[in-house]
């Protein structure tokens, strides 16, 4: 370990520290040099003295931008450039021979590089880096510097439990190609990835970022891992209020005149609506079962809510146009007497008035009508007994499954 460490702070400030352009030199130095280096060169050869001696090779990634994120198709899409550094023991110099020429660009195609592919690409084929007609530095020690500039694209395991607070960690991983570990390891240059010039991306807020080398099988691999947050306003907005307030519009169904005609219809404009909404919103969600969303189960919730809100809609109409002639049922009688000290008013009009007008009648009479006689309940009262009921309990529901699902949502996430 203390001679990766040695090589590692010997490429940094070769890379850090020597200056950018060619020092010195004019054109017939750089064409000699360029001319000398390249004489005998094999590019299919591994460019140490020793064949046993281990390659190490750096990585350095530098994020521009995240350009696109999808959940559904498990989707990373990022614009970044891959700086590899590496020592090529066959391309050295004395810059005194050479007019103090320092710096040397050769074709990425005539030399060798340490063959590296993106492990979990979504191309179909193997991802591997690189760009043809790109320049490889070369510095007049040895070190080699080759700059990847391109839009990856990888896979990304989305955890979407907690959507919309979610958060993600994507992961690019590098893997060594052709080369096992006994020829070739690779490891990343920093411990997080360069944002130097990375831009905002408007749905997603990068919290943080780290990388670790591993191991797989008989081959290196680099890992930069991309820790993010969803800005979940967007959806507070455009989802979770308009679901809410569809719900409590639903609940007021209960509040229509059972004349109105009106009362079937609503409860279920208010049914499909909300069944549109959830189809939109499953649309953008991952097509998998494994964590299933907590946001499915709470639309799931509401959804048999407001078909509950339609089968009571119907059911209390049916008991408010019931004939006044035909008897209600025990049970219902007990479901009212049940309700109407929690919910209902008490009877208006529920005593029947006598006339004071008693000279003619006996004593006896008068005895008999000492108390007064209570009118019998009717379907009306019940049907409208059983409205606040019912749109209390559908009020306090919805309340109750909202919040339960921020609690959840706020401590887990």
């Amino acid at each position: 370990m203390m001679a990766i460490l040695n090589v590692t702070i010997y490429l940094v400030v070769s890379m850090f520290l020597l200056p950018g352009p060619s020092s010195g030199g004019t054109l017939e130095h750089y064409n000699n040099l360029y001319n000398t280096t390249l004489n005998g060169y094999n590019k299919d050869c591994r460019p140490v003295k020793v064949q046993s001696t281990v390659t190490y090779a750096f990585l350095s990634f530098y994020l521009k931008s995240i350009a696109d994120l999808d959940e559904v198709s498990s989707k990373l899409v990022t614009v970044g450039l891959f700086t590899i550094i590496w020592e090529d023991e066959n391309i050295k110099w004395n810059p005194d021979e050479y007019g103090n020429t320092t710096l040397l660009y050769i074709d990425e195609s005539l030399v060798w590089k340490p063959s590296m592919a993106l492990l979990n690409t979504m191309s179909t084929n193997v991802g591997l880096l690189g760009l043809k007609q790109s320049k490889v530095r070369y510095f007049s020690h040895g070190s080699a510097l080759w700059n990847i500039a391109d839009r990856f694209q990888t896979t990304c395991e989305f955890d979407t439990t907690y959507f919309p607070f979610d958060k993600q960690t994507c992961e690019m991983q590098i893997m060594a190609w052709d080369y096992t570990t006994t020829v070739l390891m690779i490891f990343p240059l920093n411990t997080t990835v360069d944002l130097t010039y990375y831009s905002e991306n408007g749905a997603w807020e990068l919290l943080s970022t780290t990388t670790r080398s591993e191991k797989l099988s008989y081959y290196s691999v680099a890992v930069f891992s991309l820790h993010l947050k969803r800005r979940p306003l967007y959806f507070v907005i455009y989802i979770l209020i308009p679901l809410c307030t569809m719900l409590i519009l639903n609940t007021l169904v209960f509040m229509l005149p059972p004349d109105s005609g009106e009362r079937v219809g609503y409860s279920i404009d208010c049914l499909l609506a909300l069944t549109v909404l959830i189809t939109l919103v499953s649309e953008g969600l991952p097509q998998n079962s494994n964590p299933m969303p907590v946001i499915g189960y709470v639309l799931t919730v509401f959804l048999i809510i407001s078909a509950i809100i339609c089968v009571e809609t119907i059911f209390i109409l049916r008991l408010h146009h019931t004939e006044e002639n035909k008897e209600i049922p025990p049970f219902l009688r007990k479901i009212y007497n049940i309700l109407n000290c929690a919910t209902c008013k008490k009877r208006s009009g529920s005593v029947r008035a006598y006339s004071s007008h008693t000279d003619l009648k006996k004593v006896e009479e008068l005895d008999k009508q000492k108390k007064p006689d209570v009118l019998p309940l009717t379907w009306k009262e019940l049907s409208s007994c059983l409205d606040s009921f019912c749109f209390i309990s559908s009020l306090f529901s919805v309340i109750i499954v909202g919040i339960v699902f921020f609690i959840i949502v706020a401590v887990k996430s």
